[in-house]
């Protein structure tokens, strides 16, 4: 997603679709001038009533003049309530206006727990382990390239990526596994910043894919620690980074509380398949390509999905009505990356 607030505006869009049934819910809609990031309606009876949410994605709680703006602001449109959502709850004069003014305080964060359940998994204690939160390329002319910290796409390229020097080929992986012995040890939650010097005449070779610049590299920079792990116990191995928490929403008022399975909830709730078109299933962390329509069916690529530590890709048709669980893809960086694996994936299936 290009941004987190986007992102969480989505997630309570999602939340509200699936928790209010037939209502009509949409995401960042204007109403009479007034931008509100979602909105609900809904027919109880013989009356139409609008309930309007803003959601504040911030590091602090919400302060009492946001709440106070909020107000103003849902009143203009003469909405039949108002909800406003947070990642990090609400200071105390914030809570009393929201009181006074009759506005629901929702708290939305992550639930403690992952469910195994439908990876028939379960939790087998924990172990103290080495943790690689961050590799980064340094060139010899000193261009920096990070790459990806999602653990899926950082194997992947750990694995993938080699340098040569003379004769000799080695990974990534290969070159770090070399020096984990460096990380072994010290206080827990503690990451130091390691260099390791190439040899003169080291220079990356591949993947051609252009993400990483295949020309002399001078050193590789590591950030690591110690860190608790979960063990997790499986009758066959799956992808670590499909393990997403629910997610927990709490009224304030009156504490009462709600979990959503994450996997369920349809994040591109304005979203309908168009020809031509690259979209993200956040919740897979993969991305797609919409190549045509055919009635109530869209023919679709699985363009990019790392899995054991490899590029997978594949054909495959869907129901027009899964749009829901898509959000399309606008940064241009990622379009253009996207854009060069279809063409070597189509290219490889003619």
């Amino acid at each position: 997603m290009p941004s987190s607030w986007k992102q969480f505006e989505r997630l309570v869009a999602a939340i509200h679709q699936v928790a209010d049934g037939g209502a009509d819910v949409r995401w960042n809609e204007s109403i009479n001038g007034r931008q509100f990031d979602v909105t609900i309606r809904f027919r109880r009876g013989l009356y139409d009533y609008l309930a309007v949410i803003e959601c504040k994605d911030y590091e602090k709680p919400v302060p009492v003049e946001k709440v106070e703006a909020f107000v103003t602001k849902s009143r203009d449109v003469h909405a039949h309530h108002a909800v406003m959502a947070s990642t990090s709850g609400f200071q105390e004069g914030a809570r009393e206006v929201a009181q006074r003014h009759g506005i629901t305080l929702i708290h939305v964060t992550d639930s403690e727990e992952v469910d195994l359940s439908p990876f028939a998994a379960r939790w087998a204690g924990t172990a103290e382990v080495p943790h690689v939160d961050s590799v980064q390329l340094e060139y010899v002319d000193g261009e920096r390239k990070s790459l990806p910290q999602e653990s899926h796409a950082m194997t992947y390229y750990v694995r993938h990526i080699l340098t040569e020097c003379g004769p000799q080929r080695l990974s990534l992986a290969d070159i770090i596994e070399c020096h984990t012995p460096r990380f072994v040890g010290g206080p827990l939650e503690v990451y130091k910043d390691h260099v390791i010097t190439c040899r003169p005449g080291t220079r990356v070779v591949a993947p051609d894919d252009g993400e990483f610049a295949l020309r002399p590299l001078a050193r590789i920079h590591v950030r690591a620690g110690m860190t608790r792990a979960r063990l997790v116990a499986s009758p066959a191995p799956f992808e670590m980074h499909l393990l997403l928490p629910d997610v927990k929403v709490t009224t304030i008022a009156s504490g009462e509380e709600a979990t959503f399975h994450r996997y369920g909830l349809p994040l591109g709730i304005d979203t309908s398949f168009a020809e031509g078109t690259f979209y993200e299933a956040p919740n897979l962390a993969a991305f797609y390509y919409c190549d045509r329509l055919d009635g109530g069916l869209a023919f679709m690529y699985l363009v990019e999905s790392f899995q054991a530590g490899s590029l997978f890709q594949a054909r495959f048709i869907c129901p027009t009505e899964s749009s829901k669980y898509y959000v399309p893809v606008k940064d241009n960086a990622i379009l253009q990356r996207l854009q060069g694996r279809l063409d070597k994936l189509k290219q490889a299936t003619k």
